[in-house]
């Protein structure tokens, strides 16, 4: 379901101020006019009824029944959501964001971009805020949740900053591998899950000591070679499924 998305920031009370991206996308891209009434949440996934009071401004009211006030009729699924921590490879050109875009729309609880060993491009400040941004349109768009996006950070910061059931993607079947449905086969709807997907060239086979030295589980995808933005998507969605 498509939702307007609130920034903590902009409140005063039950008022909520427009920025100027805002005001273009209610105005501009919803079309919607001045007394009309929309499906708005905050970062924490609170509902709310909001009024458009005028140009400038709405009023929010707290609601458990957002489908009430949709302005579409898609999906109004919302949730429960596994619980996914998505461990990605900083990617050349505009990989990331279309490979954080889609990650956002399905649902996951966080992102974190990682720098590794076979990691041929580098995020520099303003790629990163760019990113975030998609994500944010992502959330409108698709009514996801709002991830948690950090990083770039070193692989083996992500891998000690992981928790909960760990897998790891690699390009190469070792002895230990798992189908990601074997991998997660004792899991409980509570369990966290952190999902590691390497650059093109994979991860080097020291990263992949690393992380198997930390509980991490190798998984093979059974599918055909993916680019390693869709081996993210295709992992994800895999998971949702279980």
């Amino acid at each position: 379901m498509r939702v307007f998305l609130l920034r903590r920031d902009e409140w005063q009370g039950n008022v909520y101020k427009l920025s100027k991206k805002e005001k273009n996308y209610l105005f501009s891209v919803l079309r919607l006019k001045v007394n009309d009434t929309f499906t708005a949440k905050d970062s924490e996934d609170n509902y709310y009824k909001a009024f458009l009071f005028d140009e400038d401004n709405i009023t929010l009211e707290h609601t458990d029944t957002p489908e009430e006030t949709l302005l579409d009729d898609l999906s109004s699924y919302k949730g429960p959501f596994a619980d996914i921590s998505m461990y990605i490879s900083v990617l050349k050109g505009k990989k990331n964001e279309t490979e954080v875009r889609m990650l956002t729309e399905i649902g996951v609880k966080e992102i974190i971009l990682i720098e590794t060993e076979f990691t041929q491009d580098r995020l520099n400040d303003h790629a990163a805020e760019r990113i975030r941004l998609i994500a944010r349109a992502a959330v409108q768009q698709s009514g996801s949740r709002e991830p948690s996006i950090t990083g770039p950070i070193s692989f083996s910061e992500a891998i000690e900053r992981a928790d909960g059931k760990i897998l790891i993607l690699h390009q190469s079947e070792l002895t230990e591998s798992k189908t990601i449905k074997e991998a997660l086969s004792d899991i409980t709807p509570e369990t966290g899950i952190s999902a590691f997907i390497g650059p093109e060239g994979g991860f080097s086979d020291k990263e992949c000591s690393i992380a198997l030295s930390k509980g991490a589980i190798p998984v093979l995808l059974q599918t055909n070679i993916l680019r390693s933005e869709t081996a993210a998507v295709y992992t994800a969605s895999a998971i949702q499924t279980i």
